[in-house]
């Protein structure tokens, strides 16, 4: 019973946590491909923003990561272009 209400009580906390994170992260000025060296062109940057999933809705963004966690796919790296961040942390 013990360990029920715990867990009663951890998940509605997790998806708190998980939900502000994301709403920060969003909510903060610039975006992750501001601070490139060399400025892209409307048709480079609609790519970027297609392969990061970007150029959908926050909340199919937020979907997209809540489901990208609960399997254990954390999507591609924005500083390490070729790699995803599992295989990162897997490495490391």
């Amino acid at each position: 019973m013990y360990f029920a209400k715990r867990l009663a009580f951890l998940l509605p906390l997790l998806l708190l946590i998980s939900v502000l994170a994301f709403a920060l992260l969003k909510l903060a000025p610039g975006g992750p491909f501001d601070k490139e060296r060399a400025p892209a062109t409307a048709e480079i940057k609609r790519a970027i923003e297609a392969k990061y999933h970007l150029d959908e809705s926050w909340w199919q963004q937020y979907c997209r990561y809540i489901g990208g966690v609960l399997r254990g796919d954390f999507g591609p790296s924005f500083k390490y272009r070729n790699h995803t961040v599992t295989d990162i942390i897997a490495q490391g």
